[in-house]
Order: C-alpha cells, then sequence, then structure tokens
C-alpha cells in the first residue's frame, strides 16, 4: 500500500493530517471503544448502530472516492480491492467483500472493533449487540462506489460478531434507499475554519516531538492481520469525520427529543477526551518507542504536558498550546482541532462550545501531569483510570472560546473549584 502512503498530506502550520485530502487521525482501542459505546448509551443500541453506521459508510464513501480518483481505480474488482488493502492499512483489520449491484456478504478477521472489545472485555463481559459498525459502513460504501451506486443505496448488517462469541464477523449486504450525499468535510474545509496559528509554552520542545512522532508514524501500518499494535494499544488510521458525525448527531438527537439529556450524553464526550489521554497519550509517554524518541518521562508537569501536546499534534488532533499553567490551573489554547472545521461545514454556527474531547483531553492533559507518578512507570489499568477520575477531580473544566460558536480560536481553561 505504498501508493495510499503517498496520498498523506499535512497542513503543517495546523498540525492537521489528511489522506487524498480527507482529515484522518489517529486513535486506540479504549478510546474507539468508549466513543461506540457512548454513541450506544446515549440514543440505544438500536439507533446508536444506525447513527454509527451510517456515519461510517458517509466517511468511507468520502475517503474511499478520493483515494479511487487519484489512483485511477474505475471498475468494481479494482474498487473492492483497494477497500480491502485500505481497511487493513488502516489497522481495521481484514475485510473479505463478496458483493455486486445488488448485494451479497463481506466477513471480517480480526476486526479492530470486535477483536479488541474481546481482548479487553471478553472475559468477563457478555454482550448483546454487534460491535463493528465501521466495518459494515465501510463495505457498504465500497459497493457503492464500485458499482457508481447514489449514497444509501447499499445498507449493511453484521449478523455475526465476535463479541457475540461467534467465530468470526459477517455482514449481509442489501439495497437500502438512497440519499442525498452529505456535505463533503475535506482538507479545503478545514483549511477555512482554522485560526492563524501560534505558538505557547515549550513550544520548540512541542514542534520538534511532534515532526518526530509523525516520522514515526509513517512507517505503521496494519499487519498480517489488518492490526497495527504499538504503545501497547491497538491504533487506527481512523477517519475524524467518523468520530465527528456519530457525536454530534446524537448530541442534536437528544437536543431536538430529550433536551434533558443532552448534557450528559456531552459530559460523556468530554470523558471520552479523558479516555484517549490517558489511554494513548499515556501508552504512548511511557512506551519504549517513546523513549527511544524523547527520553523516559521526567514526572515533571510542564514535561508530560509539553508530550501530551506535542503527542495531539503527531497524532493529528490539531495545533494545541499551551499558553498557561500552575498547579491550580492550565490553558490550553489551539489555532485548530478535527471538532471545530466539521461541525462548522456540516451544521453552520452553534450557539454554544462543542468540542468535548479538547475539553475533556484538557482535563486529563492537567491529571496525567500533576497526579501520575511517571517515574514509577504505572500500569494504566481500569482500575487506575477509575481511581484518578471518578469523583475525585478537584479540577473543572471550561472552553472559554470555541470556533463553533464563532471565536476566533479554541481555549480550555482547567481550574480548582
Amino acid at each position: 500500500m505504498e501508493r495510499v502512503n503517498g496520498l498523506r498530506s499535512l497542513l503543517a502550520s495546523q498540525d492537521l493530517t489528511f489522506l487524498a485530502g480527507v482529515p484522518y487521525v489517529y486513535h486506540c482501542h479504549h478510546y474507539n471503544l468508549f466513543h461506540d459505546q457512548t454513541i450506544d448509551d446515549a440514543l440505544g443500541e438500536e439507533l446508536g448502530t444506525t447513527v454509527r453506521t451510517r456515519a461510517a459508510q458517509n466517511a468511507a464513501r468520502e475517503l474511499l472516492q478520493a483515494i479511487a480518483a487519484r489512483l485511477g481505480a474505475e471498475t468494481p474488482i479494482e474498487i473492492i480491492q483497494l477497500a480491502q488493502d485500505l481497511f487493513a492499512w488502516m489497522g481495521h483489520g481484514t475485510l473479505k467483500i463478496d458483493v455486486d449491484a445488488t448485494g451479497g456478504r463481506a466477513e471480517g478477521s480480526y476486526l479492530h472493533y470486535g477483536y479488541s472489545w474481546t481482548e479487553k472485555y471478553g472475559a468477563r463481559v457478555r454482550r448483546a449487540h454487534p460491535a463493528d459498525a465501521f466495518a459494515a459502513g465501510f463495505a457498504a460504501a465500497a459497493t457503492e462506489l464500485g458499482w457508481k451506486l447514489p449514497p444509501g443505496s447499499m445498507a449493511a448488517v453484521e449478523q455475526k460478531c465476535l463479541v457475540l462469541r461467534d467465530a468470526g464477523c459477517a455482514f449481509e449486504l442489501r439495497p437500502g434507499s438512497p440519499v442525498a450525499a452529505p456535505r463533503l468535510v475535506d482538507e479545503a474545509a478545514f483549511a477555512s475554519h482554522v485560526a492563524p496559528s501560534f505558538g505557547g509554552l515549550e513550544e520548540e520542545t512541542i514542534s520538534a516531538i511532534a515532526d518526530g512522532l509523525r516520522g514515526f508514524l509513517r512507517g505503521v501500518r496494519g499487519d498480517e492481520r489488518g492490526l497495527v499494535q504499538a504503545f501497547s494499544v491497538f491504533v487506527t488510521a481512523h477517519l475524524s469525520n467518523y468520530y465527528s458525525e456519530t457525536i454530534y448527531e446524537a448530541v442534536h438527537q437528544l437536543e431536538k427529543t430529550q433536551p434533558g439529556s443532552a448534557s450528559v450524553a456531552e459530559s460523556l464526550f468530554r470523558e471520552a477526551g479523558q479516555v484517549c489521554v490517558f489511554n494513548t497519550f499515556g501508552n504512548i509517554l511511557l512506551s519504549p518507542e517513546w523513549e527511544g524518541m524523547v527520553g523516559a518521562p521526567t514526572g515533571d508537569p510542564m514535561n508530560t504536558l509539553a508530550g501530551c501536546c506535542a503527542i495531539a499534534r503527531g497524532l493529528g488532533f490539531g495545533h494545541w498550546t499551551l499558553h498557561a499553567f500552575s498547579p491550580k490551573e492550565l490553558v490550553l489554547r489551539a489555532s485548530s482541532n478535527y471538532e471545530a472545521p466539521f461541525y462548522l461545514s456540516r451544521y453552520g454556527k452553534s450557539d454554544k462550545a462543542r468540542c468535548y474531547i479538547f475539553q475533556g483531553a484538557a482535563l486529563a492533559m492537567m491529571v496525567l501531569a500533576t497526579k501520575v507518578k511517571w517515574t514509577e512507570h504505572p500500569k494504566l489499568t481500569q482500575e487506575f483510570y477509575i481511581s484518578l477520575f471518578r469523583g475525585k477531580i478537584p479540577w473543572k473544566v471550561r472552553q472559554t472560546q470555541c470556533q463553533t460558536r464563532g471565536d476566533a480560536i479554541a481555549e480550555v481553561t482547567v481550574s480548582l473549584g
């Protein structure tokens, strides 16, 4: 898949990454599982699965269409093969698609969501519904593009899943209901919704580490299973438009039908940012790869915060900066993140701050910087997470500036009380 690797691009001043002009980021399985579970908790399993599958189909269609155009893939065989190769290259597992213009089947092995859920929870939790909506939407999008069908023409349902104790994962693809294509949210759209970049505390250190991390990630791709195991987690090159569409569609649905529940969902999406920083950022800081590139964590709060900002930039989350820090307050500023450009492009201006991942990440960064003894090489277990974040956090997080509501930049303050 070297031909796909050559389609990466970087909006360097904003630390935003694109594949054939489509935004992508790196997230680990801890975040991915928490994110999808939060959608289902907010909407119920049936509607949650529908929202996640549709978002996957929209995001995958945008990506596959862009890559096929760049590489000259036109026939059904070429596009289906491209989709299968790309899916594995991104770290989502192995997907075999056997379809024609009327539908068909797809089979998956080592699918990122189902496999990592089984690895994390399978020994102690029983699950009643499948986990691989992203794979379902991806297969449906590939089928539509292969036979030049309108968006929504193909529906995919997961009939067997590893999390249900089945031997593997299987999907039925059948005719759906064509819909209007959603507005594209690509590199041009992102570039139109960012502020001029600026620096902050430890800027030279953060910038250098972010460059080094991006260089390392250029060599990361799915193994023979289609999985990426790095930094003690399962990593995916994922489509940020998938995350954003699912979050905002869920919140908007609740604001219309159950306004009293919307704030609860928003708090859970903020917690998703915490889960990301604790697991993804934390495991990167403790990894041999990080020690080789940067050195072992020193335990100094500024060292931890600078590392976290560098990781955010390196993973494609946007241009995050340290504006101020004391044991009582942390202020993060960003000229860009992957949440605001999607929201403004797809929905227009909001009446409130909506960068939930940025909010939760800032709070988690404060906790990691001041409460974790990094020199003792702690194990980042679920029990440790609970001890740090459940009911004992002295700080509150507020988004004081947000581009989704028309502010020039994003700013989050974490302070006592």
